[in-house]
């Protein structure tokens, strides 16, 4: 934010106490009650100085015809860190920890005629605070005031301090316009699903434990060439991510789809039976179970608000290959249905979890 202020002071007066002492103007940023701050949800941590010449020099003024320094009563990052949290004290663990960087913090004056002085000052801040020891950039704050004034008269802490009660207060107004709206305010990463399963497609069947596949399902009625096998179904499963800001959370939402395709599913027109067909039913509540065990992976997982995206791709692409090599054991197995024993072990094994899975949904 960047906002210009042009003042104009005529003010006649006895000479300042600011310019009693002439070898250098001493800025005092003096504490007023008046000036705390009444409803916020941060604190200052830090206050650090990047101006080209940090310290407590602020500039040069003019006083009795003479330029002289002026200079804050100690360093800028230290005047400024007591003052702002003065106004703006620790009180809940809870608050945002906000690091304050100086880009600019100058008053520049020059003599322009008999008692006639041109001054302006300068003051550029940003605001940033850590999220996992990652910096997190917030909002800045940059403005400027110009000024004329008589030479004889004049107090700069007045204009200095207005406008570094207007930068934390420019920040105040910032987080709480943008609390519950941006993912940079947000403190915990909270993860949530969702099974698809209306999506209109009359080549897909998505997984339901009230929707068990029908021979008409399986739109290939000859075997893939080469097979010797009775019959395949294609089973598989995708994901769909969106986050938004909730409060002070950051929701990361995954929207989960286990489907079969019926234009790659195929069976040979002898071999359409009951046996045949739960054994392919197995082979999708299979993929069903896998797509639990990648929510658990998800649960477990390291997941930031920084980087939560390639992490959840890795762990998708672990439990594809894991749903690859569960598939490969049940046929090995139960040698693609044709072992009895195995096949009724497998079918009770897989239709007690998939009962115990939904009946807590």
């Amino acid at each position: 934010m960047t906002k210009s202020i042009s003042l104009i002071f005529f003010l006649i007066s006895t000479i300042s106490p600011l310019f009693a002492q002439q070898d250098k103007s001493v800025v005092t940023l003096s504490k007023d009650p008046e000036g705390l701050f009444k409803s916020y949800k941060f604190f200052i941590q830090n206050v650090e100085d990047q101006r080209t010449q940090p310290g407590a020099t602020l500039g040069k003024v003019i006083a009795l015809g003479k330029e002289i320094p002026a200079v804050l009563p100690g360093k800028a990052e230290s005047e400024l860190f007591s003052y702002w949290s003065y106004l703006a004290p620790k009180k809940e663990q809870t608050y945002l920890p906000l690091y304050i960087t100086i880009k600019e913090l100058s008053v520049n004056e020059k003599r322009i005629g008999p008692n006639r002085v041109t001054g302006e000052v300068k003051l550029h801040v940003r605001f940033r605070w850590y999220r996992d020891m990652q910096p997190v950039e917030l909002t800045g704050y940059q403005t400027a005031a110009n000024y004329t004034r008589p030479e004889t008269a004049f107090t700069h802490e007045k204009l200095i301090k207005q406008l570094v009660d207007q930068a934390l207060g420019h920040f105040q107004k910032w987080m709480t316009t943008n609390a519950g709206k941006t993912p940079a305010l947000a403190r915990n990463l909270v993860l949530t699903f969702k099974e698809i399963n209306n999506t209109a497609s009359e080549d897909t069947v998505f997984y339901s434990p009230k929707r068990p596949l029908i021979w008409d399902d399986f739109k290939v009625r000859s075997a893939k060439p080469g097979s010797r096998y009775a019959a395949a179904v294609f089973t598989s499963f995708g994901y769909e991510g969106r986050s938004y800001p909730k409060n002070d959370d950051l929701v990361v939402e995954i929207g989960l789809k286990i489907f079969m395709v019926k234009s790659m599913s195929w069976g040979r027109p002898e071999s359409r039976n009951a046996g045949t067909l739960r054994h392919e039913q197995i082979h999708f509540d299979v993929t069903r179970l896998v797509v639990e065990k990648f929510k658990e992976r998800l649960r477990k997982a390291e997941l930031t608000i920084e980087d939560y995206d390639s992490e959840i791709q890795y762990q998708f692409l672990e439990a594809f290959r894991e749903m690859n090599r569960d598939q490969e054991q049940y046929d090995g197995e139960t040698g693609h249905g044709l072992n009895a024993g195995a096949q009724a072990a497998w079918d009770k094994k897989v239709a007690q979890q998939i009962e115990a899975l939904y009946s807590v949904q």
